[in-house]
């Protein structure tokens, strides 16, 4: 797997220094000390601890070993793609890493089924019983560059991977309308590192906006925006008010009306990690939530 990138140097600074400021993360400079000729300076191969200067032409050559990945029969919905990131909708149905539980049976094995052996660079992900969209890089820089926007600044507010969930919640003890934020920390909870809580020590902080789009007295249908990522944070958010999600009974929920969480990643706007242009995906609501709403 290789892919080529092209640059003028803006400033007189080490190759490593400009690569840098591109995105390129010191694991991936460390790659391309290895080999001499991944990086050529007007034609001429150089390492990284090189100089150049303003106008300078470099050219960066990415080499990646792909990994032998078992394929897995399974219809992948491809909602964007190009030579350096793809947009998945995901369905809930499957995990998006191969693990123990999930061996051979994941999102990577489906589009191996796809792509042939590649290496798996996801860059958000769903969890299993979650639907929607997330975004997979299919070099290392997307995927470094990606990860860092996807991070939280001094503000703990996500930069530049902006994601909005449609969730249907329980309204157990009273209608949940209009919008507001939810802001608590996150944190194992018990001691079992497969449940996450709100915390009042040990926790990280978490920030979370929803606006209730349709209510009946059983359910309300929520968008939500996630201000920061913490694992589980919309289900764990959404029951520390009062609303737990529908189907999720790790978190107060039931699964009379919906075998999973009722939560799905509908829409997903970033700024294109090579080309900078905004890239907007939306996925309509899932058919087992969209009954449930047509069913109230």
């Amino acid at each position: 797997m290789e892919r080529i990138f092209d640059y003028i140097a803006d400033s007189d600074c080490s190759v490593e220094n400009f690569l840098k400021s591109k995105g390129y993360s010191s694991r991936i400079c460390n790659l391309l000390k290895k080999e001499l000729g991944l990086v050529m300076v007007n034609s001429k191969p150089v390492f990284v601890v090189d100089k150049v200067s303003v106008g300078d032409k470099i050219q960066v050559k990415l080499k990646e070993n792909p990994t032998k990945i078992v394929p897995f029969d399974y219809k992948v919905d491809i909602c964007y793609e190009d030579e350096d990131i793809a947009i998945i909708n995901k369905g809930a149905d499957i995990a998006v890493i191969a693990t123990n539980a999930h061996y051979g049976k994941s999102l990577m094995n489906a589009l191996a089924n796809v792509w042939g052996d590649f290496v798996f660079h996801p860059v958000n992900r769903l969890d299993k019983g979650t639907s929607g969209l997330m975004v997979v890089a299919k070099n290392s820089l997307a995927h470094s560059i990606l990860s860092n926007s996807i991070a939280e600044d001094k503000d703990n507010q996500i930069k530049n991977v902006k994601r909005e969930y449609l969730a249907l919640v329980h309204n157990y003890n009273s209608i949940l309308t209009g919008t507001g934020e939810i802001v608590a920390d996150i944190g194992i909870a018990n001691g079992n590192s497969l449940v996450r809580g709100v915390v009042s020590e040990g926790g990280k902080y978490a920030k979370t906006y929803y606006q209730v789009l349709q209510s009946c007295e059983q359910f309300s249908l929520v968008k939500i925006i996630l201000a920061t990522g913490r694992t589980h944070q919309i289900r764990v958010h959404m029951s520390h008010i009062g609303h737990p999600l529908l189907g999720d009974d790790l978190y107060g929920g039931d699964k009379n009306l919906i075998s999973r969480p009722a939560l799905h990643s509908a829409k997903i706007s970033f700024t294109h990690p090579i080309t900078n242009t905004l890239i907007v995906q939306t996925a309509p609501i899932p058919t087992d939530m969209q009954e449930i709403l047509e069913k109230f």
